[in-house]
């Protein structure tokens, strides 16, 4: 059973979407909008996003729960709910074929700690039902997965909602520099550990960088990958200086992999994505310290 929020406040709607998730879902956040707007990704990103604007009573709730079987093992189940109910599947994408960064910040996401968005690892589907929508995204952050479901109705009537259980959601522990390379071969990505910033800062604390040697090693045995390093920062500060501190401290990792290393420049690109995808979070110096990161994420490999 989905253990629901316990919130004092007024009747629950019914839902027009109850997902089928497994037995350990814990729902972690739910808000309810008599009136409100939705943007439906109806195909990937790319360079811009096609939406759709839906507009009506707007719901949105937030599940946590085990991630030993992935996200496939996630959403399969509840894409088959939707289409025996009725709902059509306009538009289904996993993290690269969403459109990857971009799409990502292009849709609208609960903040953490009830929802967190691995980059390189989330799938999205939207679908409609007559004059209704549902979007859901479902991705992983350490041993948990996340699921959001946002549906919107414009001929409902409801009460406004608003509520959140506190999720104790333990930081994702540092990856051990001896396994980048395992990490980017069989997920894909890796977070680069021993890159130490200061809030606020893009320079690096240190002199020699284990990491930074191990995704350099990794890239000579494939000669034809290609890499995204990405940015991130604690959510001290505002939006849009964390957006050009990560993209800094990306940029910071990429000059040392070109100078010191010998990488060729074509094969690194940079993003930065300041606060908005942390692992921890971020009411802890260990959380902050956590967040303020780089992580290497392949983007191409023959």
């Amino acid at each position: 059973m989905i253990r629901a929020l316990p919130l004092v406040m007024i009747a629950m709607p019914a839902w027009a979407v109850e997902p089928v998730l497994p037995p350990d879902a814990t729902e972690t956040f739910t808000r309810v909008e008599a009136l409100g707007s939705h943007r439906v990704a109806t195909g990937p990103h790319d360079g811009t996003l096609p939406v759709e604007i839906a507009e009506g009573a707007v719901t949105r709730r937030v599940w946590r729960m085990a991630a030993s079987d992935g996200t496939l093992a996630i959403m399969g189940p509840l894409r088959d709910a939707l289409e025996a109910d009725g709902w059509q599947v306009v538009f289904a994408c996993e993290a690269r074929g969403c459109g990857g960064f971009e799409f990502r910040f292009a849709i609208n996401v609960t903040r953490a700690p009830e929802m967190f968005v691995d980059l390189a690892d989330f799938r999205y589907l939207a679908a409609r039902r007559g004059s209704e929508w549902v979007t859901a995204l479902i991705s992983r952050s350490g041993d948990a997965a996340y699921v959001q479901t946002t549906e919107v109705d414009p001929d409902a009537e409801v009460e406004e909602v608003t509520g959140s259980a506190p999720a104790a959601v333990a930081p994702v522990a540092a990856l051990p520099q001896g396994e980048v390379a395992t990490a980017l071969r069989e997920v894909g990505h890796a977070v680069l550990s021993d890159l130490e910033f200061e809030t606020g800062s893009a320079a690096l604390q240190g002199a020699e960088y284990e990491s930074l040697a191990a995704l350099a090693e990794w890239l000579a045995d494939n000669p034809d990958a290609t890499v995204a390093l990405v940015g991130h920062t604690d959510a001290q500060g505002g939006a849009a200086g964390n957006l050009a501190i990560s993209r800094r401290r990306a940029e910071s990792a990429r000059d040392l992999l070109i100078r010191r290393h010998g990488i060729a420049s074509g094969r690194l690109e940079t993003h930065g994505v300041g606060s908005f995808a942390p692992i921890a979070p971020n009411d802890t110096e260990a959380g902050r310290e956590a967040n303020r990161r780089v992580e290497a994420v392949v983007t191409s490999q023959d």
